[in-house]
């Protein structure tokens, strides 16, 4: 049970709630995250390849069918995906048989944050996003 000494030096009515609710209208201007990011592939052909990631999914594989091919004895067919979700990218294994590396560790889906190293196979693929912020 709260309890307020009538002696006290503060006023019982400024221990009420002041807080207001405000409108978008209130800020004026919206802000939105302009996002870019991409997959380097380090060291499987003579120079370096730089795929720019979307929203779409992306299928990183042996076949050619898939978004990023590998032509490596250690990549599975189709080995891993990379997803756009909720602002975030992830990379997921599809069952692979060597599986797939973030930074050394072994996962099954993983969010992905700038600088993250991952390896498919032996191949090193290196993450990277930059965000701004920008007014509307």
């Amino acid at each position: 049970m709260d309890y307020i000494d009538n002696k006290s030096k503060y006023d019982k009515r400024s221990l009420r709630s002041t807080t207001t609710k405000l409108s978008r209208e209130t800020f004026g201007e919206e802000i939105t995250v302009k996002q870019r990011a991409c997959l380097e592939i380090i060291g499987f052909d003579e120079e370096n390849k730089v795929i720019e990631l979307g929203e779409e999914e992306v299928i990183i594989g042996r076949i050619p069918e898939c978004g990023i091919c590998l032509v490596v004895d250690n990549v599975s067919r189709q080995h891993a995906r990379v997803i756009f979700r909720n602002e975030e990218y992830f990379v997921e294994d599809l069952d692979s048989t060597n599986g797939t590396y973030v930074n050394g560790i072994k996962i099954v889906k993983c969010v992905l944050r700038n600088s993250d190293q991952i390896n498919i196979g032996g191949v090193k693929i290196l993450f990277t996003e930059e965000k701004t912020l920008q007014k509307t």
